[in-house]
């Protein structure tokens, strides 16, 4: 049977709010930054901060399908090919080259979407669906956005993502702590290189006595 819910006509403007302003930190995008999208698996088990449910219930248990695009910052790498020439009265006797790693700058930094799909398993497969936006680095990232529960009308999501794992809360309404596990693990930052030349020439005049 279908939970009706207090006040759900304010929750509209507060999802298109809370969407608004997280597309206008989604618009900052990091230079150099490599696109990558991920498919995994994900449950995740609730437990309700509301009076009116008991804490753990596991028909609440969701099981499902991620899906995340993210952008993520390049590994910098900037390399430096040394050349020496040398010369003798004019005439080329010897080169030598030979390539070192000047600069690395480091890509740390990651943003993207996720959608997730989730069945409850033991409450007559309720489905519900989700999209959020994530912002961190390449082992964590904060999470917001919205969904929509069939057994629960709208909700919005907040939560920290690990590696392999995640922490969250959903609210208004029935607000319930979630913990999660999932299949997909760090992001892994490409590699672009840089090739920088400098060349030093070395010139010997043999001077001969009268």
């Amino acid at each position: 049977m279908k939970r009706t819910q207090p006040h759900s006509s304010l929750r509209r403007p507060i999802l298109s709010a809370a969407l608004i302003g997280l597309s206008s930190v989604m618009l900052t995008s990091p230079v150099h930054a490599d696109d990558e999208i991920r498919v995994g698996g994900i449950i995740q088990v609730p437990f309700a901060l509301s009076a009116n449910r008991s804490f753990f219930d596991p028909s609440t248990i969701r099981l499902g399908v991620t899906c995340q695009y993210a952008e993520v910052e390049e590994d910098e790498i900037t390399l430096t090919h040394h050349v020496t020439n040398r010369y003798e009265q004019g005439v080329l006797v010897s080169t030598e080259e030979h390539t070192s790693v000047s600069d690395i700058d480091q890509g740390n930094r990651v943003y993207g979407v996720e959608g997730n799909l989730f069945v409850e398993l033991f409450n007559s497969l309720n489905p519900s669906a989700e999209l959020l936006g994530f912002y961190g680095n390449n082992h964590v990232q904060g999470a917001l956005g919205a969904g929509y529960s069939l057994a629960n009308d709208f909700f919005l999501d907040a939560k920290v993502m690990f590696p392999y794992s995640e922490i969250g809360i959903r609210f208004p309404g029935e607000v319930e702590l979630y913990g999660g596990a999932k299949t997909l693990g760090d992001f892994n930052a490409a590699r672009e290189e840089e090739l920088v030349n400098v060349t030093t020439t070395i010139t010997e005049t043999t001077v001969i006595e009268q």
